[in-house]
C-alpha cells in the first residue's frame, strides 16, 4: 500500500504549526460538554463496565446512527473504529484481485489506495471545477468494464467542498443498478449542506449500497474514533463484520457512550459546526476579493473543506512559502492524487480568521 500522503504531511506538521488552517475536522468539544446535553450521562459513564464491547457496536448506538437515516434499522448499522476502518473492510470484503473500481475524484486517498491494494485497478471519475465540481455521469458509461464491481461516492467531497446535484445523483444511482454495481457513498459529510437541499443517503435508495459515517467531521468529535457502515444487504454487511475481527474487534466503551449521548442531539451539533462554516465562508470570500490575481475558488456548498486555486505558480510551492512565512498550513493538491493547483482549506474551526489574518499580511508584504 503505498504511503498515505496527506496523513504523512498532517503528521509532520499538524500540531507544531502556529496556523492549521487545512483541518477537516470542525472545532472539538470536551468530554464534559458532551455530558451536559443529557443529565443522567455523566453517572453513565462512570459506572460503565471497561471489557469488551459487541463487535457490532452497542444496540443504543446503533439505533441513533440508524435515525439519521430512512427505512434503516440498527440491524442495518455496523459500528467501527473511525471512518478509515470501514473504508478498509469494505474494500477487503467486497474486492479480489482483477476486479475494477470506479471513484470520483479529488477524493480521500484511502478510497483509492485499499482498493488498489487489494489488486484492483481505479478509474478516476473526475469532479470538474468549471461544473461546481460536479462530475459528467455520461462519463461513466466510458469507465465501466466487465471487471468493475464497485462505484465509490465521495458527496460532500473532500477536499472540494462540491455536493452532486439532485439530477445527476439520481443518475448514478441509476446506473449502479442497471449495471449491477455496488454504491460506496463516503457520506462522513452529510448534513454540512451550506443552504442547498440534503441528498438522500445511497443506503435510503439501493438496498446494496454501503454508506460510511463518522462522528469527525459533522459532530467535532474526531478523538472519539467512532465511525459506520451502514447496508440493508445484511450478507453484506457481514462479511465487513468478518473483517472488522481481525482489526479493532470492536470499539472503545467509553466512546460508544459518548457517541451515543450526542447523535441524540445531532442537529444542534450540526447546528453548531454550520455556524463556523458558514462564518469562515464570508471571511475566505473577503479574502479573496482583496487578492483576485493570487487566489481563488468555486465556492464549495457542503462539508467543511474548500479548494483554493493557486495562480501565478504552484501549489505545492506556494504552500511551502506560506508555512515558512507564517506558519500558515494548507495541503497541496498533490496530497489529493489532483494537479499541482490547489489548496485544501479547512473551514470548520473558530480560529481560521487569525490564518486568514496572517495570509492577508502576508500577500500584502509578496
Amino acid at each position: 500500500m503505498r504511503p498515505f500522503a496527506l496523513e504523512r504531511y498532517l503528521a509532520q506538521h499538524e500540531f507544531s504549526v502556529r496556523h492549521l488552517a487545512c483541518a477537516s475536522d470542525p472545532d472539538t468539544l470536551r468530554v464534559h460538554d458532551v455530558l451536559a446535553l443529557e443529565p443522567t450521562a455523566r453517572d453513565r459513564l462512570l459506572t460503565l463496565s471497561l471489557g469488551y464491547t459487541e463487535t457490532k457496536g452497542s444496540l443504543d448506538l446503533r439505533e441513533a446512527i440508524a435515525a439519521l437515516y430512512k427505512g434503516v434499522s440498527a440491524a442495518d448499522v455496523l459500528v467501527h473504529v473511525g471512518a478509515e476502518e470501514p473504508i478498509f473492510t469494505f474494500f477487503k470484503a467486497t474486492l479480489s484481485p482483477g476486479d475494477h473500481v470506479i471513484a470520483l475524484t479529488p477524493t480521500y486517498q484511502s478510497l483509492t489506495s485499499v482498493a488498489e491494494s487489494l489488486g484492483a485497478s481505479v478509474s478516476r471519475w473526475d469532479a470538474r471545477e468549471a461544473d461546481g465540481w460536479q462530475p459528467d455521469p455520461s462519463e461513466l458509461a466510458r469507465l465501466v468494464t466487465p471487471a468493475t464491481k464497485v462505484l465509490v461516492l465521495n458527496t460532500p467531497q473532500n477536499p472540494t467542498g462540491g455536493l452532486l446535484s439532485p439530477d445527476r445523483f439520481a443518475a448514478v444511482c441509476d446506473f449502479a443498478a442497471s449495471r449491477g454495481l455496488r454504491l460506496l457513498g463516503d457520506e462522513v459529510y452529510r448534513g454540512l449542506e451550506h443552504g442547498g437541499p440534503r441528498l438522500p443517503s445511497v443506503v435510503e435508495v439501493d438496498e446494496r449500497a454501503v454508506s460510511l459515517g463518522a462522528m469527525a467531521k459533522v459532530y467535532g468529535l474526531a478523538g472519539l474514533r467512532i465511525g459506520w457502515a451502514v447496508s440493508r444487504d445484511r450478507a453484506h454487511l457481514a462479511r465487513l463484520e468478518a473483517v472488522k475481527d481481525f482489526l479493532s474487534i470492536c470499539a472503545p466503551a467509553p466512546s460508544e457512550l459518548l457517541a451515543t449521548v450526542a447523535l441524540h442531539h445531532a442537529e444542534l451539533l450540526r447546528a453548531r459546526t454550520l455556524s463556523t462554516v458558514r462564518a469562515n465562508l464570508a471571511a475566505v470570500d473577503a479574502l479573496l476579493q482583496r487578492f483576485p490575481g493570487t487566489l481563488s475558488w468555486t465556492r464549495p456548498v457542503a462539508g467543511t473543506t474548500g479548494f483554493l486555486r493557486v495562480h501565478g505558480e504552484s501549489a505545492r510551492a506556494f504552500s511551502e512559502r506560506l508555512l515558512a512565512g507564517t506558519g500558515v498550513l494548507l495541503a497541496p493538491s498533490t496530497l489529493f492524487d489532483w494537479p499541482d493547483t490547489h489548496l485544501r482549506i479547512g473551514l470548520g474551526r473558530g480560529a481560521l480568521p487569525e490564518a486568514l489574518a496572517a495570509l492577508s499580511a502576508w500577500l500584502e508584504r509578496a
